[in-house]
């Protein structure tokens, strides 16, 4: 018998994709019973917001397969990463320009669904930093004029339309994962750290100009002192939370959703899953993440070449950091910020970019 190398194995990691499919499956099935009373009394069908996310991730699924079959070895061109970059700076630049949508400038209205370019930023980024960390030698990447320079000004011109999108959540998930991205590649951690040092007085303004930003800072330090007020959401989302208990009040039987909890079935899903399922299942779903967290270094770590290793990091922590910031949101451990919870919050931007990284981060998995 011919003996078979592992160079030859091609089969992907099945723990990684078992607990995507899961965690997509079990959020639409909660977008349904978050959003069915919303759905029907605006749409006068029950079925309108879980429709949507099951067509985003049809869509998502083609784009699993797809950076899958082609291999994230394709992302290594100097062509593809800063096409990828042109493309969504043009994306970025384009929402500013068109009209606000519920009062920001962060979609793109496309037939059936609304495009968020900033999802495709976090992304774009990831493939930047890992592309082009991973053609620097060891010192080079402790040199902060051949790093951090190229790399501020393009991290820096992304978070800053964003930021001009009135977007501040997804800044502080890129301003982590390019950390991340960073430290993991061998840059001192010192760098990133002042370069964030730098930014944290622009980080203060954004958050005082805004008056709703100010709003939830105040809410977030003491939120039954306005329960029907600036710290309504919170105050809600701790009731579902609260309400829920070990097992939970049963499947579609919440009733904060019933328009007391405000984006039950965006940003603050996590908290009609507490609440219908209990910490049973709430501990389920945090250990779906932790699953995926593990897996997703586990890639990282047995990757063959630099530019797997930090796109495995990057696409690693970026789902993980949202889920678990999303998390801290819901119970009212940070301020409230609008950062969805990967597969499971409705949404399509985010449902297909993140399907889209689980596939470059099985393309890793596969070359292990």
């Amino acid at each position: 018998m011919v003996p078979v190398s592992r160079n030859l194995v091609t089969f992907v990691d099945p723990w990684l994709l078992v607990t995507t499919i899961a965690l997509v499956m079990f959020g639409l099935v909660m977008v349904y019973s978050a959003s069915a009373a919303l759905a029907h009394e605006t749409y006068r069908t029950q079925f309108h917001f879980v429709l949507r996310q099951a067509l985003a991730a049809l869509l998502g699924a083609g784009l699993l397969l797809g950076s899958l079959w082609l291999g994230y070895a394709r992302l290594e061109r100097p062509w593809v990463v800063y096409g990828l970059l042109g493309v969504t700076v043009a994306l970025l630049v384009l929402v500013l320009l068109l009209p606000p949508v519920r009062g920001t400038h962060r979609f793109i209205r496309l037939p059936g669904l609304m495009f968020q370019p900033s999802e495709l930023a976090k992304l774009s980024m990831v493939i930047f930093l890992a592309y082009f960390l991973s053609r620097k030698d060891a010192s080079a990447r402790r040199d902060p004029h051949q790093v951090l320079l190229p790399v501020g000004l393009v991290v820096g011109l992304l978070m800053g339309l964003v930021f001009l999108g009135r977007d501040l959540g997804t800044i502080l998930m890129m301003g982590g994962t390019a950390t991340a991205i960073l430290v993991v590649a061998g840059v001192p951690l010192r760098y990133p750290a002042l370069a964030g040092l730098f930014c944290s007085p622009l980080l203060l303004y954004a958050l005082l100009k805004e008056p709703y930003r100010r709003a939830r800072l105040l809410a977030f330090l003491d939120p039954w002192k306005a329960p029907r007020e600036e710290g309504f959401q919170i105050v809600q989302s701790l009731m579902a939370v609260g309400s829920g208990g070990v097992s939970g009040v049963g499947f579609a039987q919440s009733r904060q959703k019933l328009f007391y909890l405000p984006e039950a079935h965006t940003d603050f899903i996590f908290s009609v899953i507490a609440e219908e399922v209990g910490l049973i299942g709430s501990l389920m779903v945090v250990g779906l993440f932790g699953t995926l967290a593990f897996r997703g270094l586990r890639a990282a770590f047995l990757a063959p070449d630099d530019f797997g290793k930090l796109l495995a990091t990057g696409i690693t922590v970026l789902l993980v950091g949202q889920a678990l910031f999303n998390l801290s949101v819901v119970l009212s451990l940070v301020p409230a910020k609008g950062i969805p919870l990967p597969f499971i919050s409705y949404g399509g931007s985010s449902m297909m970019m993140s399907l889209l990284a689980v596939g470059w981060l099985l393309s890793v998995s596969r070359r292990t």
